[in-house]
C-alpha cells in the first residue's frame, strides 16, 4: 500500500494548519484578545533655596512637584466587558539615578487585577482611598499633592500607600463611587506583632457637574513600643478625611481636612511602627488658571497636634506652573512653614522630605524647576 502525504492537496492546507485554525476559533479569548502595554514616566528636577534657623541651603532637588518615576501599565481584553489590568511603577532620584523610597524596584505601585462592569479589583502594593482624596483636593496644574501644598507637608506616608493589599473601586452609580482597601501590613513578618500595619479603609466620592466631594475612613494597627517585638502591644489608629471642590473654570477652590484619633501614648510619627500622634490638619487652596498663560496655586494650611499646641505648624505657599508643551512644564514657587517649639515640618517635595528643619524653627524656601512627561 502506498502511504499518502497527510494533507489536503486541493486546498493546499496541511493538517497542522487546519488544527491551528480550528483552535483559533475554539479559543478566541486567548488567540484574538486585544492587549496593550504602555511605558510612561515623569522626570522632575529643580533648584531649591531654603533659609531656616539662620542657615541657608541651596540644593538640586529631584521630584519637587511630581515624583520622578517610570512605569508600565497594561490591559488585556477578556470579553464580555472584562479586562485583565496591571501597573508597575518605580520612583527614582533624577540627580543620582538611584531607586527612590525603600530601594524596591517597583516601590510606588505594583498590582494586578480585573476590571469589569462591577468596577476594578487589584492585588499588590496599592494606594489607599485616603491618598486618592489627597490628590483630588490638594491641587496643582502640573501635579497635585506637591511642593507648596500644605497637605503634602503634613501627610503620614504609611497610611497613604500599603503593601500586601487588595483594593476595590466601584463603577460610578448616580454620581457616587465607592473605594475600599484591606492590607496585611507586616504580612506575617518575623520579629513584629502579627497585626502590625494591618489597614482597613473605605471611602465614597460624589461628583455632579463641577462639584466633587469625598469622605474616607481608615484604620491602621500601630505600636508605640520603644523596641518592637512580636509581643509588643498594638492599637488601632483611626483616620477621617474629607474633601470638597468646585471648578468655576478660571478658578478651582478646594478644601481638605483630616482627623487622626485613638493614638494615645504616641509622641512623634514613626513610620516603621505605623505610629502617628493624634492630630488634625487641613489645607485650603485654589488653582487660578490663565495667569500669563499658566496657572497659580495658592495654598494655606495648618497642622494641629492634639493635647500639645507646641506641636502645631502653619504653611503658606504660592506656586506658578507653566506648560511649555503638552509634555513639558516649568514652575517657580515660594513657601513658608512656621513651626511651634515642638514642630519641625518643612516644605516637602512631592516624593520626599524637604530641607531639614530643627524643632521650633521656621523655614522660608523658593524653588524653580522643570518636568517632562513621556
Amino acid at each position: 500500500m502506498t502511504r499518502r502525504n497527510a494533507s489536503f492537496p486541493a486546498l493546499g492546507i496541511t493538517l497542522a494548519s487546519a488544527l491551528a485554525a480550528a483552535l483559533a476559533f475554539a479559543i478566541p479569548s486567548t488567540s484574538r484578545a486585544q492587549s496593550s502595554v504602555t511605558l510612561y514616566g515623569i522626570i522632575d528636577a529643580a533648584i531649591q533655596y531654603g533659609s531656616t534657623g539662620g542657615k541657608t541651603t541651596v540644593r538640586e532637588d529631584s521630584s519637587a512637584v511630581a515624583p520622578s518615576r517610570w512605569g508600565l501599565i497594561g490591559k488585556e481584553e477578556l470579553g464580555g466587558g472584562y479586562a485583565a489590568v496591571f501597573k508597575l511603577e518605580d520612583g527614582f532620584n533624577v540627580n543620582t539615578g538611584a531607586i527612590a523610597g525603600n530601594g524596591a524596584l517597583f516601590n510606588r505601585e505594583a498590582w494586578v487585577g480585573i476590571k469589569g462592569p462591577f468596577g476594578q479589583v487589584q492585588l499588590g502594593n496599592n494606594y489607599t482611598p485616603v491618598f486618592t482624596t489627597y490628590l483630588a483636593y490638594s491641587l496643582g496644574e502640573l501635579n497635585a499633592l506637591a511642593w507648596g501644598n500644605a497637605a503634602n507637608n503634613y501627610v503620614f506616608v504609611p497610611m497613604a500607600r500599603t503593601a500586601n493589599s487588595i483594593r476595590y473601586v466601584s463603577s460610578p452609580v448616580a454620581g457616587f463611587t465607592l473605594r475600599a482597601l484591606y492590607a496585611r501590613g507586616a504580612n506575617g513578618s518575623a520579629g513584629v506583632p502579627a497585626s502590625l500595619g494591618d489597614t482597613l479603609s473605605a471611602g465614597v466620592n460624589f461628583k455632579m457637574g463641577s462639584f466633587s466631594a469625598d469622605a474616607d475612613y481608615l484604620q491602621q494597627r500601630f505600636t508605640n513600643a520603644t523596641t518592637i517585638s512580636p509581643i509588643s502591644s498594638v492599637s488601632t489608629g483611626k483616620y477621617y478625611v474629607f474633601g470638597g471642590s468646585y471648578d468655576f473654570g478660571f478658578v478651582k477652590p478646594a478644601i481638605l481636612y483630616q482627623l487622626h484619633r485613638n493614638a494615645s501614648g504616641v509622641g512623634a510619627a514613626l513610620s516603621s511602627a505605623y505610629a502617628s500622634p493624634n492630630h488634625d490638619f487641613y489645607e485650603v487652596n485654589a488653582l487660578i488658571r490663565n495667569v500669563i498663560g499658566g496657572s497659580v496655586l495658592v495654598s494655606f494650611g495648618q497642622y494641629l497636634l492634639k493635647g500639645n499646641s507646641q506641636g502645631d505648624s502653619t504653611s503658606y505657599a504660592v506656586r506658578y506652573d507653566y506648560r511649555l508643551s503638552k509634555r513639558t512644564g516649568v514652575y517657580v514657587g515660594i513657601s513658608e512653614v512656621r513651626n511651634h517649639s515642638n514642630a519641625s515640618f518643612s516644605t516637602a517635595d512631592a516624593a520626599g522630605p524637604g530641607i531639614t528643619v530643627a524643632a521650633g524653627k521656621n523655614i522660608v524656601s523658593g524653588i524653580a524647576g522643570i518636568l517632562h512627561q513621556f
